[in-house]
């Protein structure tokens, strides 16, 4: 336990890069309020395993607390400055920073952006692609329309993807569940991920399954998301 505390003391003088940054204001305000048993536990576990486990846990608690301060947005104005946007990002940078200073390795926060804006950019290429299939429902398909909506089933639940044709989903009849249902309503909102056809159940191939979890029989109404959902033609 000795030990360890005096290398923590020691990678405060080396662990670290730019220190006058807001991420490391950040580092060292975590450091503090955790405990010398909290921050070895962190430490010693791999990277990817460490920044898992904190993600629910102080992560979110880090969101409230530090992005969001009423009193202070200098953070979080640091990030946008960057060009990252998204919170999971944030912390997910700020947690890797304080793993590889725990651990004397350089933060190397250049290369860190670098990362996470190649991940911005295939997560903006999926989305576009989604995006495409979903508009192309939506101009093919129209109120009266009968339509099959296909969705893979877990655990006697039909659930649906964020990148349907991205997963490693291999559509097979007789092991996803098969909607036929009639186009009652066409809803589009201006963010796309509201496009969305409200229809009426006409058949499932399998009646004991749910659908998002929740009993949905023939004759009863549903909504149908076109991004997290594959819609075919009746044969």
């Amino acid at each position: 336990m000795r030990r360890f505390i005096l290398m923590v003391l020691l990678l405060s003088f080396i662990g670290c890069q730019n220190k006058d940054t807001p991420l490391y204001t950040a580092i060292e305000s975590i450091e503090k309020s955790w405990s010398t048993e909290e921050l070895k536990d962190f430490a010693q576990k791999p990277d990817s395993i460490a920044l898992l486990d904190e993600h629910f846990d102080k992560a979110m608690v880090f969101r409230n607390q530090e992005l969001h301060s009423p009193n202070d947005s200098t953070l979080l104005n640091y990030f946008h400055s960057l060009g990252i946007y998204h919170e999971d990002y944030m912390s997910s940078i700020v947690f890797a920073s304080l793993h590889k200073k725990l651990n004397g390795k350089p933060i190397d926060i250049d290369a860190q952006i670098a990362n996470i804006h190649s991940i911005m950019a295939d997560e903006k290429q999926r989305n576009d692609k989604n995006i495409s299939r979903a508009n192309g429902y939506f101009s093919k398909y129209n109120v009266g329309d009968t339509i099959v909506i296909r969705m893979p089933i877990e655990k006697g639940s039909a659930y649906s993807h964020n990148y349907p044709q991205e997963s490693n989903w291999v559509y097979n009849d007789s092991l996803d569940l098969l909607v036929i249902g009639q186009i009652l309503s066409k809803h589009e909102e201006n963010d796309i991920s509201d496009k969305s056809f409200e229809i009426k159940v006409l058949s499932k191939n399998k009646d004991s399954v749910k659908i998002l979890m929740e009993e949905i029989h023939v004759g009863d109404e549903m909504k149908v998301n076109l991004l997290r959902n594959i819609i075919e033609n009746v044969d």
